[in-house]
Parts: structure tokens; C-alpha cells; sequence
């Protein structure tokens, strides 16, 4: 454990709690969705368990999305707490708080769309534009509009 622990360590972002025999669960506060424990059972004998539901198919997981690390590299391990990070940081439609795409019409004009609250807001500016329940019905609007996505 103490090798996979120091490797769990290097993301301050998570939080540590010990739980029972002496396993170590780590959170993850900033989560976006409802579940927060993104290590779990970190055994001394270094078992335990990621969050990785984004990899259903790929490899076996538990009932709650978790996958074991029990033979896991460090580069292993440490690639799936980034990407368990970087899911936890999208909500279960799969968008990220502040994710913005802009899009422009022939005139050049420029036009914002922000994922916040979840809910998708055209921004014109600072000023609100209108507000969507999805991102299909917010590019709808703007297509409509004659507003297309900039590619970068």
C-alpha cells in the first residue's frame, strides 16, 4: 500500500479518510457528480479500487463502477486517478461546469455557449442571449440563427 499510497498522494486535490482495517478511502470533493470516493479500500497489501465506470466494456468492474488495482503500474495508476478526475469533473450528462464553445455567423459576429447549472446559455457578449435545457436544442437555436461552431 505504501507505494500506491504515495502515488494517490501526489493528487492533493483528493482527500484521504481511513475506514476499517486499516484501508484508506480517497475523496474527491470537487466531483460534479453524486459520488465523491474516487479510490476505494486502499488495502495495506495495495488492493483496492478506482471509480473508472468510463471504462465499462473495456475491462471488469464492480456494481458500482469501480475498477481493482491491485497490479497496477505507477503509470497505470496514476493515468486512471486523472481520468477518474477528469470524469468526476463532468456531470452525468458528461459536461464540464464552464465548458464554452463559440460560434459565429457570416458577418463575423461571435456568440458564446456556456454549460453552467446545467443548463446551456448563449452568451452575445455578457448579455444572455437565451437558455437551453440541452446542447442539441442550444444548436438548433443557433443554427437557426445562422450561427456555426468555430473550429479551432
Amino acid at each position: 500500500m505504501k507505494k500506491k499510497k504515495e502515488i494517490i498522494d501526489r493528487f492533493t486535490e483528493l482527500t484521504a479518510k481511513p475506514i476499517s482495517l486499516n484501508r484508506v478511502n480517497y475523496h474527491y470533493p470537487e466531483s460534479q457528480r453524486e459520488k465523491t470516493i474516487l479510490v476505494k479500500h486502499l488495502h495495506p497489501n495495495g488492493n483496492g479500487f478506482i471509480y473508472a465506470p468510463y471504462l465499462e466494456g473495456e475491462t471488469e468492474l464492480d456494481k458500482e463502477g469501480y475498477v481493482n488495482i491491485y497490479e497496477a503500474s505507477e503509470e497505470e495508476l496514476t493515468e486512471l486517478i486523472q481520468k477518474a478526475i477528469d470524469f468526476m469533473n463532468t456531470d452525468e450528462a458528461g459536461f464540464a461546469e464552464g465548458e464554452a464553445r463559440f460560434y459565429q455567423d457570416q458577418d463575423k459576429n461571435i456568440l458564446k455557449l456556456v454549460y453552467e447549472n446545467k443548463v446551456w446559455i448563449v452568451y452575445d457578449f455578457d448579455n444572455v442571449e437565451a437558455v437551453f435545457k440541452s446542447l442539441e436544442q442550444a444548436e438548433s437555436y443557433l443554427s437557426d440563427e445562422g450561427f456555426f461552431e468555430e473550429k479551432a
